[in-house]
């Protein structure tokens, strides 16, 4: 048996073009969407660009964007986090409520940090030492935590918050708001945590090959457990992020943040299979999504109507991953030649 030299030689030199070619699209395609969805709403509607509807996008994006950025690390590693909406909804109600009941703003975050971590621990025990799909684990937590907010409020609100909680809501830096700000600095800490660290490499050898990563000595059930607490704390972040933007504990809010944070990670171009992902993509999913819907909104669009737009956008990004994975497969290949 032997192969055509010349063929060969083609093979490569036209693999190594295509490789960078198809990586480039891959990376270009989400921005150049978001990009023409810009130039569309800014073109059809003169209020799109204003300074005041661009803060309000940024404060939008601001709790979809810290809970995304930590979600991305959990797909990393195969998993799903489908809790954080609900415990980011109790965590704002439990934070209100010691404010409200102590006065002291410190204790309430203090709190809502400890619940987030005892969340994200619970999710990550589950599924890393008692090995429970992460989808049904963190279904069932889901369900406990819109619970126990509903039962702690009886379906209320929660008010009397300190008048420092006022002023955060109201505060700027540099013409922004303080939770812009906020999850500009998570999005830092999520890059390094992911990129420039043991752990974060870790979390992508386990989501590509979790046999192959515990023979080569990574400690699987911790990567696990880690990745779950990370996510927790980035639960506690946004309940502390929506008690601060609607001065109130809300056990209603984000019923759908969980969904909406995963279709903005596979929308940037993370595997829901695990292994490959950037929290740098994901940043790029969250602002197509919060643009998309703050077009609608400004277009006068009813909230019916609007939900099935979302609803198919969120199709649409559960499709995207299978068809990046059917597209490299379909990669024609040298064969060998009798």
């Amino acid at each position: 048996m032997s192969y055509a030299p010349n063929a060969l030689k083609v093979s490569r030199a036209s693999e190594r073009v295509r490789r960078p070619a198809g990586e480039l699209f891959d990376l270009l395609f989400v921005p150049a969407i978001l990009v023409l969805l810009v130039a569309y709403l800014a073109v059809s509607n003169d209020a799109f660009l204003s300074r005041i509807n661009i803060i309000t996008v940024l404060s939008q994006a601001a709790i979809l964007a810290i809970v995304a950025f930590a979600m991305t690390i959990v797909i990393n590693t195969g998993e799903l986090d489908l809790s954080v909406g609900t415990a980011s909804a109790l965590i704002s109600v439990v934070g209100a409520m010691v404010m409200a009941n102590t006065g002291s703003v410190a204790l309430g975050f203090a709190a809502a940090l400890l619940l987030g971590l005892i969340v994200g621990l619970v999710n990550g025990f589950l599924v890393a030492f008692l090995q429970v799909p992460s989808f049904i684990a963190t279904l069932g937590v889901m369900i406990i935590c819109q619970a126990a907010g509903l039962a702690l409020t009886d379906g209320g609100i929660v008010t009397g918050l300190p008048t420092l909680i006022s002023e955060l809501s109201l505060l700027r830096i540099a013409g922004l708001p303080l939770l812009v700000i906020a999850t500009a600095v998570v999005f830092l800490a999520a890059w390094w945590l992911q990129s420039k660290t043991v752990f974060g490499y870790r979390a992508l050898a386990v989501g590509g090959n979790a046999e192959a990563a515990r023979l080569s000595g990574i400690n699987v059930p911790r990567v696990r457990l880690l990745v779950f607490v990370v996510s927790g704390v980035a639960a506690a972040l946004a309940g502390l992020a929506l008690l601060i933007r609607v001065q109130s504990g809300q056990p209603n809010a984000n019923d759908t943040l969980a969904l909406e944070a995963i279709a903005a990670v596979v929308v940037g171009g993370t595997s829901l299979a695990g292994g490959r992902g950037a929290v740098t993509r994901t940043l790029w999913g969250v602002l197509l999504i919060v643009v998309l819907r703050n077009g609608l909104d400004i277009s006068g669009i009813s909230e019916d109507y609007k939900n099935i737009v979302l609803g198919c956008v969120f199709i649409l990004a559960a499709s995207a991953d299978f068809m990046r994975r059917r597209l490299v497969r379909s990669k024609p290949r040298l064969q060998p030649t009798a």
